[in-house]
């Protein structure tokens, strides 16, 4: 009887186990009842892992892919089977390379016939049926490069070289060692949604289930633009050996970072002075261009730069931002939970900003508002506006490319610009950089700088901002006119000045300890950069400060 101790579930159910019971051996008591896959566990606000021996009554939360740390899981979960699949069927390797529309884009080392790629989805299941057990463990540095010498990943080689641990936390499956920046699942068997899509001989996107997808892989929307401007930068990094975390360190540890990061803007400004010069040719006809993008992509700064690139071709832009058209806030919609909703469309005042709209562009003087954030309400303080021939709108928002946004103006004068930070650089060919990482660790800066916000505010309203950005950003990016990529190669050197004191600033107490043990993990990957080399008007501006349009 006393070697007996309660552990509640969930608050779905409780059970009497066994001293020294793990917490992976009550997994299956968990998914008789849920009948769903097993991400991870946690323990108070703590990720513990599967073989915790439980000592005392308490609870334990298991969670599956439908919250953010879970789906993290899983999609490394599905990596770590395609890579072993990939050996095991050519002992070829698979490179991730960016996040694109819901999917994961790779490239394979080898010519893929369709028949081959349907090969390697059967493999992919098979191995899931078999399931696998995924065991972490933790290894000697100089074992892990020794191993990963053995596997010519030179890339994870220089990467754990540069870690001052004398230990590295690895997993394995059937012998094969792996580390992908986050916690992973109990076994292979966890993870049997999945889907391959072919994009040409080599390359793939490899489709995971999302939060709100119900056990269904989201359907694969090719976008053309985005692709090309992302085999774009990924062709300049290659070419300036920085594809990987330890090319660009090189570069910073030979002190030849000041000379790449001149370059780096240069292909940034070319981008955007290519857009203005399309725009100048078509501003007869043209006379709102709109800026849109998810959270921290740099909208503000890219619709200032926008301006200058603009007037240098003769043509002079008026900068709107479509926030200062917010309804006041006792008008604005709730959600389902009560609280205030900014994120959604109908948090705008959409009859006052159509109406200023109709009469600027009929040569009309407008007496345009500015919200004050702090009293939630417009004001009207600035000089009217009058729109000249020569003169042409530039709107930047969240929900710019949303023609419901400007349902008063036609289709034909409108230029959509879709403005994300789409990194060509990964920590190593199995880590890519996902560009809802990068904005999130823009974000906390900027949130600390400007709003004085804690790590903790940002990380909790986080899920919140993602939510919005897949209902009102994501499905209107088919029907742009041009994609404007603002992530900077070099940016995560910057920013890792910047986030690293206001990460390490969480408790281990707190619920968003494990996301910030996982961006400082990340982070840890490249040295440090000065921001004496940033520009006044370089987008990291936004969110480090120094910018010339504050």
């Amino acid at each position: 009887m006393g070697n007996k101790i309660n552990v509640n579930i969930n608050n779905l159910f409780s059970l009497s186990c066994d001293l020294g019971t793990t917490v992976g051996e009550l997994v299956h008591d968990y998914k008789k009842v849920t009948g769903k896959v097993v991400m991870g566990a946690k323990i108070g606000e703590m990720i513990v892992d599967f073989d915790t021996k439980i000592t005392e009554e308490t609870h334990i939360e298991f969670f599956d892919y439908t919250c953010l740390e879970g789906n993290k899981i899983y999609q490394a979960g599905l990596k770590f089977i395609m890579i072993l699949a990939v050996k095991r069927l050519w002992n070829k390797t698979v490179n991730f390379k960016y996040s694109i529309d819901k999917g994961i884009y790779a490239e394979i080392d080898r010519k893929m016939s369709v028949q081959d790629f349907d090969a390697l989805k059967d493999k992919m299941k098979e191995i899931i049926s078999y399931d696998y057990p995924i065991k972490k463990c933790v290894t000697r540095k100089t074992d892990a490069i020794r191993y990963y010498l053995s596997t010519k990943d030179d890339e994870k080689v220089q990467n754990i070289q540069n870690i001052p641990n004398n230990f590295v936390e690895l997993y394995e499956i059937d012998h094969n060692y792996n580390y992908f920046y986050t916690d992973m699942p109990m076994s292979t068997g966890e993870l049997p949604f999945f889907d391959i899509v072919k994009i040409d001989k080599s390359s793939l996107v490899l489709m995971y289930p999302h939060i709100d997808s119900q056990n269904k892989v989201p359907t694969y929307e090719y976008n053309e633009k985005i692709h090309k401007e992302l085999d774009k930068f990924s062709k300049w990094a290659n070419r300036m050996n920085v594809s990987y975390a330890a090319g660009l360190n090189k570069i910073v540890s030979e002190s030849n970072i000041q000379m790449f990061v001149k370059m780096n803007n240069i292909l940034i400004n070319d981008s955007l002075a290519s857009i203005a010069k399309e725009i100048s040719k078509k501003c007869k006809d043209v006379k709102l261009i709109l800026i849109g993008g998810p959270s921290s992509s740099g909208k503000t700064t890219s619709a200032h730069r926008m301006c200058t690139y603009l007037e240098t071709f003769g043509v002079k832009p008026i900068v709107v931002s479509a926030d200062d058209y917010f309804k006041n806030r006792l008008d604005c919609p709730k959600d389902k939970n009560g609280t205030y909703d900014f994120e959604c469309l109908e948090a705008l005042d959409l009859d006052l900003f159509n109406s200023q709209l109709k009469s600027l562009l009929a040569g009309k003087s407008v007496s345009m508002p500015t919200y004050n954030f702090i009293k939630g309400e417009k004001e009207y303080k600035k000089a009217p506006t009058v729109l000249k021939e020569d003169n042409v709108l530039i709107i930047e928002g969240l929900h710019c490319l949303n023609d419901k946004m400007t349902k008063s103006i036609k289709r034909e004068a409108k230029y959509k610009v879709f403005v994300c930070p789409l990194t060509p650089l990964s920590i190593d060919k199995h880590n890519h950089l996902s560009t809802t990482d990068m904005r999130l660790i823009r974000r906390i800066v900027r949130d600390n700088r400007v709003r004085g916000f804690k790590v903790e505010d940002t990380l909790r309203t986080w899920p919140k901002v993602k939510e919005g950005e897949e209902k009102y950003i994501f499905p209107y990016t088919s029907d742009v006119n041009a994609v404007l990529n603002t992530a900077y190669t070099y940016e995560l050197g910057i920013l890792r000045v910047f986030a690293e004191p206001l990460l390490y600033s969480i408790p281990s107490s707190s619920k968003h300890f494990e996301e910030a043990k996982r961006l400082l993990g990340i982070l840890r990957n490249f040295f440090p950069i000065s921001s004496e080399y940033i520009e006044d008007d370089n987008t990291l501006r936004e969110f480090i400060g120094g910018s010339i349009y504050e």
